[in-house]
């Protein structure tokens, strides 16, 4: 075959192949394809407007919602009782949907939307999951929703499997993106950006209760509900009491320990001080009352017990802290107050600005009173730490085993050798006893 039949043939070739590929490109994409561009359009000039944040899966739905105005303004979970939501985490939310753009024109035919995740989600937060079908298989596919403060839409985005595919250039970069489609229309996308939705209301909680760094810590008071008799006053020998003179003290000290005791394994004087640097919650309500300290919030499993704790900072920072078993967890009731002898902190030119203990604490019943806090049955524990149970038994020492005969005055008893070989393995036949012959008569 000549050079010129075979370029002609190749030429013919590319031409075949290229209308398949642009068929099935605009068979899939219909004859109109939106062109490239922001995924929620207008949503980067209207951020500061947006109220309300909807997410849908098929595993369920949670919603986001700015309360107050002004200053004063806040996200919460409105599924967790308007508990204030982690703002760092809904901020970034907001920017990346503004941030997010369509790139690439994927699939228009439904029937390949699952292969993307980008189905369609039920306002009850289903994507079309048909009944007895397994969590495993059910879609993946996520309903993202902006409102403003009047309850208009602001935009709307299906966010589907992640991919590394698609195009990219050298001043635009496609580093990595996710399938997407806008609810009502049938084309899908490789997006320019990633999202990470979820909706588990949990996981959008600010799950910090309070963090109190070691350094401030002055003393650590404890005292179970279960405690011995109190005092005249009511107050009564705290279960545990520990303190340090000084910042620059390494360690907290008990009086109450005696010189020569032990501390048992993994038993630590300042366990409730390593607590309360940061103490997280696993669940939030809010507080009905009689949870903690009612009749029915007694000790829970491993030996933890219902139990007030009293943390104080040099600064005069004072935090109570009371536990109660209930249903299954360990809840958790926060107080602060600043101390009687609590002095205006001074300012200094060149240090930090000083810690004032009666705003501190102010801020802090804002933000924790009337709410009652699931915590861990580990941090419960330290939370409710008794010195009695601290400490470890003493050690009984043992006499050794006497050697000899236990007759007083008797002598050595003879060595009739061993019936073990040097190894300790096949005995040896018994020693016979020698008998004892009469001492010679002299001559």
């Amino acid at each position: 075959m000549s050079a010129t039949k075979v370029r002609n043939l190749a030429i013919a070739t590319a031409l075949v192949v290229g209308g398949a590929f642009f068929a099935v490109r605009g068979r899939n994409a219909g004859p109109e394809i939106p062109a490239p561009g922001p995924a929620i359009p207008g949503l980067k000039t209207n951020l500061n407007n947006v109220a309300t944040v909807n997410i849908l899966k098929s595993s369920g739905s949670v919603a986001l919602a700015r309360s107050g105005s002004g200053a004063e303004s806040q996200w919460v979970v409105p599924a967790k009782g308007g508990y204030p939501a982690d703002v760092d985490r809904v901020r970034n939310l907001l920017i990346q949907l503004a941030n997010l753009e369509l790139a690439d024109p994927q699939t228009a035919n439904p029937e390949n939307y699952a292969k993307l995740g980008v189905q369609d989600v039920a306002p009850d937060g289903k994507s079309g999951k048909a009944e007895g079908e397994s969590k495993a298989t059910a879609p993946t596919s996520a309903l993202v929703e902006v409102k403003d403060a009047s309850g208009k839409t602001l935009g709307s985005i299906i966010i589907g499997n992640a991919s590394n595919m698609g195009s990219a250039t050298l001043d635009r970069p496609l580093e990595s993106g996710q399938f997407v489609r806008r609810p009502g229309s049938p084309q899908s996308w490789l997006s320019r950006g990633t999202i990470y939705v979820d909706a588990e209301p949990m996981n959008w909680v600010d799950r910090k209760i309070v963090g109190i760094a070691r350094d401030r810590v002055k003393s650590v008071s404890i005292r179970r509900s279960a405690s011995g008799p109190a005092s005249p006053e009511g107050h009564g020998e705290p279960d545990l009491f520990i303190s340090r003179a000084d910042k620059q003290a390494p360690a907290f000290e008990s009086a109450a320990l005696p010189p020569d005791a032990k501390l048992k394994p993994n038993e630590a004087l300042d366990g409730a001080v390593q607590t309360i640097a940061y103490l997280g919650m696993d669940d939030v309500i809010k507080d009905p009352g009689g949870v903690i300290g009612g009749a029915d919030s007694g000790a829970g499993p491993d030996g933890a017990h219902p139990a007030t704790a009293t943390i104080e900072t040099f600064d005069g920072l004072v935090v109570t802290i009371k536990t109660g078993f209930r249903d299954g967890k360990w809840w958790a009731q926060v107080a602060a107050d600043a101390a009687a002898d609590a002095l205006q902190p001074e300012a200094k030119p060149d240090g930090p600005a000083p810690t004032d203990p009666k705003k501190e604490a102010a801020e802090l019943n804002k933000k924790l009173g009337g709410w009652l806090y699931a915590i861990s049955q580990f941090d419960a524990k330290r939370l409710s730490s008794s010195l009695k149970d601290m400490i470890a038994p003493p050690e009984v020492e043992h006499a050794p085993p006497a050697i000899g005969p236990a007759t007083p005055g008797a002598g050595p008893a003879p060595d009739h050798g061993s019936n073990l070989s040097p190894d300790q393995g096949t005995p040896l036949p018994a020693r016979p006893q020698q008998p004892d012959f009469p001492a010679p008569t002299p001559k």
